[in-house]
């Protein structure tokens, strides 16, 4: 088995673990040359690595919908939805791996980021019906608020290394923030 053989072994290995293996992380794998691969090789691979992401996505989106269900108020859809961005890391950065070929990964992103795009807004589509339905004006707000003051959008936010979900941006609009007033000491 050669060299570019040998490659391709490793990422089929990776991914049969990564479908549903959270921990199984991307970094180190070696660049593929589809030009090194018979047409038909290349062409299951491509089939394997869009069967992974497929199927990492759904089991992303049953967690991130459990999360929601779970959530007894909009800080705990917050915290989901800050969760779910997370989640989103390990299967954009699978995608986007500079071990595939650049047209490709490039093509898998940005089929991706428009899954991440299509739940984000029938997340907001859900608060809108809900209002449509007559729910709490109050309530709907405040969950369209949180819905959007934490896009699951922002894991394709450019930039470099992780992203810290806490860091703000002074000029970015207002985010809540909860503030817990310490008892009152004696002098």
């Amino acid at each position: 088995m050669n060299s570019h053989g040998d490659d391709l072994q490793t990422w089929v290995t990776f991914l049969r673990r990564w479908r549903t293996e959270q921990s199984a992380t991307p970094a180190g794998l070696p660049k593929l040359v589809e030009a090194a691969l018979p047409a038909d090789g290349w062409a299951r691979f491509v089939a394997m690595l869009t069967g992974a992401l497929d199927q990492r996505l759904k089991l992303w989106a049953d967690g991130l919908l459990a999360a929601m269900a779970a959530a007894g108020d909009e800080f705990e859809w917050a915290r989901a939805l800050v969760q779910g961005r997370r989640g989103l890391a390990s299967i954009r950065a699978v995608a986007g791996s500079p071990g595939l070929p650049e047209p490709l990964a490039r093509h898998l992103l940005g089929l991706v980021d428009a899954q991440i795009e299509l739940v984000q807004r029938a997340l907001e589509d859900g608060v809108e019906q809900l209002r449509r339905h007559g729910g709490d004006g109050r309530l709907v707000h405040a969950r369209m608020r949180t819905v959007r003051e934490n896009p699951l959008t922002a894991s394709a936010a450019p930039g470099p290394g992780p992203v810290d979900e806490w860091a703000t941006d002074p000029a970015g609009p207002a985010r809540r923030r909860i503030i817990v007033a310490s008892p009152a000491t004696p002098d």
